[in-house]
């Protein structure tokens, strides 16, 4: 019997290829040895099918054929890659051969292949190739030890029920509201609720009013004639004046008054390294250090873990390492000894102690770890976009091992007059793990009035108020999300949600997951709900319209989070797959008729829009939306349409009706994305499909 290893991806089939060693011939979609036949999916190679694969006339949108909830789902293979479905069905057949399953270790993962192995009929016996990295020595411990495949049933059942329970949603809810208010409006679970905490935010802006207030500082000198500066309050609810005449009074009262020192506190403040990264985590860091967005984080992550080999598997909930596997930070530190000023850093962490359970925690470990360095040394081969994620996480991992930050904090209570002023002064003793993570701008320490070293104070001294003086400030709207904070907002959505007990279940369990936050932000931004502005996130007209559209079930973040529990539930085996869905069946119903019950809001905006000239597929009229050329018959299920803005050059209208008329337009200023470099071409349209024509 051979073995058949069945990857997600080509590149990882090759990788597997050159650890197993030997010789392999290179066939159409696969490799193939005396012993062993590796072959990969591209991707889904299978999907779950329309609605117009249950009944064609399904195909055309209206309200009277909802809602549509199949009596079993059916399966097909995606057409994109059909020709490589059928290579692995073909390979699954073969009666010589026995299925390790390799597709990426996680909750995706492990749908593609269910999805092939449903679809191709296969169902005999199979193991799991289960890793967290895929350097050489990993794969190929990873072969001598597969896992059984009925060990990820239960990953394999929320899988589908995730899968199933989006195409009910997404696609009755986005015909719905779209038949009902005579626009497109695409929903889903997971992003629909995003989107509304977005506008909920951009409506507190909008409808803030900023309030002037004041703030009195006094400036103390001792007998020995040093000055520290002190903040008026009455208490810790109360510590500014509404009124300026307020504190101006205050001001006069006390300036030249000898007051005392009434209470003094000092104390020793200690703050442990932070946790390893897991994958959300360092895309909220990437955002705020570089400014990198969540799905670029996730692109550079993947290819520092599958074409370089030089960190863990990235799409990881998790912040802790196994005991087993810490038996590997030997050779993972001596990777990190060849990068360029990591040597004291590494020369410490050989000679600290084992890191404890803060680090080290069975417990707090799922199907994946902390996303740290592998034990593979970096080259100059990384791009500097990849040298920067690289650096942050091998750098958190390094700080594992140093010691806590300690602080020496201060606080002084002065009374003059009646009148009572706090100061407070932070002094750093050790940086500890401080000297390997370096800060974010204005990370340094809290607030700036914390940074002065206060003089030797005396309980019961007494000073004299040198100078006070009254400052104007104004209240301050809240700060619109930038993709790291909303990641983090997706992460901890249980704080929107008001039943204690559903609350407390949520934790860990927020919009989404770390693996698919970052595409629900740039569908979001894809389909003109959202738009980047510098580093903030805003909604668009279009996306708040919807956001007022759709009933609270469908944008709170409540009826998502329940969701990600019963997955997480069905996962651990605690919650029936079949219950599940049952739920999910009556929530899709509920919707509808929600929908259908609405008053249609505003005008049709198809009847106000710009006619371009007729779709190529379908004869309708193609129109000017705001971001794309589309077909008017998207609704009838025709998927017609081209960006205003390919490879950096905006197409102009009569650009868009002459390529329709004709077939073909001259166009100048392509930006390559590959080199950079500017070129002009034709842009040719045949069979509905857009290339170029360099001729």
């Amino acid at each position: 019997m051979k073995q058949l290893i069945l990857t997600e991806k080509p590149s990882v089939g090759r990788d597997i290829v050159n650890a197993i060693g030997g010789r392999f011939e290179k066939r159409d979609g696969y490799f193939e040895s005396e012993r062993h036949i590796v072959s990969w999916a591209i991707g889904h190679l299978v999907e779950l099918c329309e609605p117009e694969d249950y009944q064609p006339n399904l195909k055309r949108w209206q309200l009277s054929t909802l809602p549509i909830i199949p009596t079993s789902f059916k399966l097909k293979p995606n057409p994109n890659t059909i020709k490589q479905y059928q290579i692995v069905k073909q390979l699954l057949s073969r009666p010589d051969v026995e299925l390790i399953a390799g597709t990426d270790a996680g909750r995706e993962g492990e749908l593609i292949l269910r999805y092939i192995l449903h679809l191709s009929g296969y169902n005999r016996p199979f193991k799991r190739l289960w890793l967290s990295e895929t350097t050489p020595e990993a794969i190929r411990k990873g072969l001598a030890n597969p896992l059984p495949g009925q060990a990820k049933d239960l990953l394999a059942a929320a899988a589908e029920s995730r899968s199933q329970s989006d195409w009910l949603i997404g696609i009755n809810a986005t015909r719905a509201f779209t038949k009902k208010h005579g626009d497109l409006y695409s929903i889903g679970r997971v992003q629909t609720p995003t989107l509304g905490i977005v506008v909920a935010r951009e409506k507190e802006i909008k409808n803030f009013t900023s309030v002037p207030y004041w703030e009195l500082y006094a400036d103390f000198v001792t007998a020995s004639g040093q000055i520290y500066r002190g903040k008026w309050y009455k208490n810790k609810n109360l510590n500014r004046f509404e009124q300026e005449s307020d504190g101006l009074a205050i001001k006069e009262k006390i300036t030249g008054q000898v007051g005392t020192i009434t209470k003094t506190e000092e104390k020793n403040v200690s703050e442990p390294p932070p946790l390893l990264f897991n994958l959300n985590d360092l895309q909220k860091e990437a955002n705020k250090k570089f400014g990198f967005t969540a799905s670029q984080t996730l692109e550079i992550a993947q290819a520092l873990y599958e074409k370089h080999k030089l960190l863990t598997y990235p799409r990881t909930e998790f912040k802790h390492l196994t005991k087993e596997l810490a038996k590997t930070i030997p050779a993972r530190l001596a990777a990190l000894e060849s990068v360029s000023g990591y040597a004291s850093y590494v020369a410490f962490a050989k000679s600290a102690p084992k890191p404890g359970k803060r680090f080290i925690d069975d417990a707090k470990v799922g199907d994946h770890h902390a996303l740290i360095p592998t034990s593979v040394k970096p080259s100059s081969k990384l791009t500097a976009n990849e040298a920067k994620i690289y650096n942050l996480v091998a750098r958190r991992f390094l700080a594992m091992f140093y010691p806590a930050a300690q602080y020496k904090q201060t606080k002084i209570t002065t009374s003059v007059c009646t009148e009572t002023f706090q100061t407070s002064g932070k002094i750093e003793l050790s940086p500890g793990w401080k000297e390997v993570l370096t800060p974010s701008k204005g990370e340094e320490l809290s607030k700036t009035d914390e940074e002065v070293l206060l003089p030797p104070i005396i309980k019961g001294e007494q000073v004299t108020v040198d100078k006070a003086e009254l400052q104007q400030k104004k209240t301050e709207p809240p700060k619109r999300y930038t993709e790291g904070t909303l990641l983090a907002v997706m992460e901890g959505a249980g704080r929107f949600v008001e039943d204690k007990v559903l609350k407390d279940a949520m934790k860990g369990h927020g919009l989404g997951t770390s693996a698919t936050r970052a595409a629900i932000i740039e569908r979001l931004i894809k389909v003109g709900y959202l738009e980047r502005k510098g580093k903030v996130l805003i909604p668009t007209p279009k996306g708040e319209t919807l956001i007022d559209l759709v009933p609270e079930i469908v944008s709170s973040p409540q009826m998502t989070g329940e969701w990600e529990k019963a997955l997480a539930d069905i996962e651990a085996g605690q919650v029936n797959p079949g219950d599940f869905m049952t739920r999910i069946v009556g929530l899709t119903k509920k919707i509808v008729e929600l929908a259908k019950e609405q008053k249609t809001k505003g005008t049709n905006q198809q009847q106000t829009r710009e006619i371009i000239g007729k779709c190529p597929l379908c004869g309708s009229d193609v129109l000017e939306y705001p971001k794309s050329y589309g077909c008017s018959g998207f609704r009838e299920g025709c998927s017609f349409s081209f960006g205003k803005l390919i490879l950096k050059q905006n197409i102009t209208t009569e650009q868009a009706k002459s390529l329709l008329t004709s077939g073909k337009v001259q166009v100048k200023g392509f930006i390559s994305s590959k080199t950079g470099k500017q070129f002009d071409a034709a842009l040719v349209l045949k069979n509905g499909k857009i290339s170029f024509d360099f001729s």
